[in-house]
C-alpha cells in the first residue's frame, strides 16, 4: 500500500529528521515526504505519517505528535517512533538520542543543566557542519519523492540507526560466550582471545548487563595481526608509557591510554598488564 510521511515545514529539527529517516528505513511503502501543515483527513488516514504536527499521538493512525502532552512530559516525537518501532530501549543506550529527547522536550538551556555542561557546548555537538548541511538541505524542499537523492540518503541514515542495533543485539551475544575476566593489580581486565569482530560495538551494555568494572580491555587489533589494549573510564592506575619499549610491544599513545602488541599469548600479555597496572 502506498504511503507517504507529511511533517511540519519550517525549520526542521534532528527529532523530526531522524524520525523521518527511521520511518523510511521501516516502511519500504513510503513513496515521499512531504513538509507542510497536515490535512484533517490525513490525521485520520493510518497511510499517512503524521510527524511532529497534528496535536495527536495515536500510533494506530500513524499520528506521532508530542506538542498536545503536558509541560514537562519527556517524549517527542523521535521517542515515540522508536518505542512504536521497538527500538526505544536500545536507543535509549546512545547519547545522541537521549540528548536529542531531552533538547526537544525541555529545550538546550534545562537540557545543559542536566547533563552538566553549558548550552553553547550542547550546541556545538548536536549542530555539527554534517547535521546543519542536512538539515538545511531538508528545509530547502517541500516535496521529496522516492527517487530523489536527498530522501535516499535519509534513509540510508535510518537503515544504518536500525542496523546498529542489530549489529550490536548480536555482537552481544557473541561477547557473553567469548568474554573473559582476569583480575590483575587488583583491577579487572577483559580479554577476548577469541575473534570477536569489533567488540568495543557492545561492552559498555555487556559491563552494564554483568554489574562489573573493568580498568584495561584486550582486544584483537583490527589494523594488523596483535593485540590492542585499552585504558577504561581513564583508570588513573594504568599507564601503557609504563610498558613502551618492552618486547613484543609495537605502539603506545603518548599519553597512555593505548597499546598494541604482537599476537603473543596471554601470559605474556599479563606481564605487560603487571607493569601497567601499579
Amino acid at each position: 500500500m502506498f504511503s507517504k510521511i507529511v511533517t511540519h515545514g519550517g525549520g526542521p529539527h534532528m527529532d523530526d529528521l531522524i524520525s523521518v529517516c527511521i520511518v523510511l528505513a521501516m516502511d519500504k511503502d513510503v513513496k515521499c515526504v512531504e513538509r507542510r501543515p497536515v490535512k484533517p483527513e490525513e490525521i485520520a488516514d493510518p497511510a499517512v505519517w503524521v510527524l511532529d504536527q497534528g496535536y495527536v499521538y495515536d500510533p494506530e493512525k500513524r499520528n506521532f505528535d508530542h506538542h498536545q502532552f503536558a509541560a514537562g512530559t519527556r517524549k517527542c516525537t523521535l521517542s515515540l517512533i522508536a518505542e512504536y518501532f521497538d527500538l526505544k530501549s536500545d536507543l535509549e543506550e546512545m547519547v545522541w538520542f537521549r540528548v536529542l529527547v531531552l533538547d526537544d522536550t525541555m529545550g538546550p538551556i534545562k537540557t545543559a543543566e542536566e547533563l552538566n555542561c553549558s548550552a553553547t557546548l550542547l550546541k556545538g555537538l548536536v549542530r555539527g557542519p554534517i547535521n546543519e548541511f542536512v538539515l538545511a538541505s531538508f528545509e530547502q524542499v517541500k516535496k521529496l519523492e522516492s527517487d530523489s537523492e536527498l530522501i535516499k540518503l535519509l534513509c540510508a541514515v535510518g537503515t544504518y540507526i536500525v542496523t546498529d542495533i542489530k549489529n550490536k543485539k548480536e555482537r552481544l551475544g557473541l561477547i557473553r560466550e567469548k568474554a573473559e575476566f582476569t583480575e590483575i593489580n587488583g583491577l579487572n581486565v577483559l580479554f577476548f582471545m577469541e575473534d570477536v569482530p569489533d567488540p568495543k560495538l557492545s561492552v559498555a551494555a555487556y559491563l552494564k548487563e554483568r554489574g562489573k568494572n573493568v580498568a584495561v580491555l584486550v582486544v584483537a587489533n583490527m589494523r594488523e595481526r596483535g593485540w590492542s589494549l585499552s585504558r577504561i573510564g581513564d583508570h588513573p592506575r594504568v599507564d601503557f608509557r609504563r610498558i613502551k619499549g618492552a618486547n613484543d610491544v609495537l605502539f603506545v599513545h603518548a599519553n597512555g591510554f593505548v597499546a598494541k602488541t604482537r599476537r603473543i599469548e596471554k601470559p605474556a600479555i599479563i606481564r605487560l598488564l603487571k607493569a601497567a597496572i601499579v
